[in-house]
């Protein structure tokens, strides 16, 4: 597999906002967007899957939570299926643009999928095909005038766009907080982006 970064830190969104993680970030991607965050996962190293193991095993206590972050870490799909294989004690969740979801095993083999498609063709897709699935958000960032706009009627978690600028990006928290509330979605904040910069890495 080729991996870019393995880190152990708080997840930052979603379900499990809070939670103590092991993050495995893979390299590569389906998409080149514009905005990433994390536009250095193109840097990486190949790693045999039992190093891997290796690692969790050492991080993480049983029942601890492992997450495959990336780039796209579907493109890597049967490295990480036999991770999964070897560390059944762990908890797996996986982070997805949804580009590649498309079949059912992806839903079983992990514990919680976090999805955040990039058009609303993708959010769409995910939702027909996934939208009962107790183990799978659609997260979308959004300020709610241009960003993300599109795919508000699929999301299962609304997140606020974060800027550099804290006044601004304090004003458009409070914006989707009562849109939130009013269409009855799930509010996630990005923590990390709150304790550290928008773009630090291993947070």
């Amino acid at each position: 597999m080729k991996i870019n970064e393995f880190f152990k830190s708080i997840q930052g969104e979603g379900s499990y906002a809070g939670e103590p993680v092991l993050f495995i970030r893979t390299s590569g991607c389906t998409r080149n967007c514009e905005w990433c965050d994390t536009k250095y996962h193109i840097e990486g190293e190949k790693m045999d899957t039992d190093i891997l193991v290796d690692i969790i095993n050492k991080n993480l206590s049983n029942a601890g939570i492992v997450c495959f972050t990336g780039g796209e870490p579907l493109m890597q799909r049967e490295g990480i299926k036999e991770i999964i294989s070897l560390t059944s004690d762990k908890e797996h969740h996986l982070e997805t643009n949804g580009d590649l979801l498309e079949n059912e095993d992806v839903q079983e083999l992990f514990d919680y999928i976090a999805c955040s498609p990039k058009d609303a063709k993708t959010a769409r897709k995910v939702l027909e095909r996934f939208g009962d699935a107790s183990n799978l958000d659609i997260k979308i960032v959004t300020d709610l005038e241009t960003v993300g706009v599109d795919m508000l009627n699929y999301a299962s978690i609304l997140m606020p766009l974060t800027k550099q600028d804290k006044e601004e990006s304090k004003k458009i928290s409070q914006k989707v907080w009562d849109y939130c509330i009013e269409h009855d979605i799930t509010f996630g904040q990005r923590l990390h982006t709150y304790i550290f910069d928008v773009n630090q890495r291993k947070v």
